[in-house]
């Protein structure tokens, strides 16, 4: 029996994974940081659930060229929040006390 899956987070580490050896903003993006940007585009995009091997193969194939353009805007959207959380972290702890 197949688990439940959301094709969703496989499109965004695929768009991520092209982004970033595409050489877009967001190479300096650690593991973690990375995590926390797949995160945040995940919950500002609709989740696409699969049941089944064939579902699996029909969604990927439709979802791709339906959603990119939605998939990099978020994804956009998240490097631009966690990087900045993390320069302005930094500029804290750079603070003289």
């Amino acid at each position: 029996m197949m688990t439940i899956h959301n094709m969703m987070e496989d499109v965004v580490k695929y768009c991520l994974k092209d982004w970033l050896t595409a050489g877009g903003n967001g190479h300096e993006l650690d593991e973690k940081m990375q995590a926390d940007v797949m995160a945040i585009a995940l919950n500002n995009l609709p989740p696409k659930y699969v049941s089944s091997a064939k579902g699996e193969m029909f969604v990927q194939t439709q979802l791709r060229s339906q959603v990119e353009t939605d998939v990099y805007r978020e994804l956009s959207r998240a490097i631009e929040k966690v990087t900045q959380n993390k320069r302005e972290s930094v500029l804290q702890e750079e603070a003289p006390k």
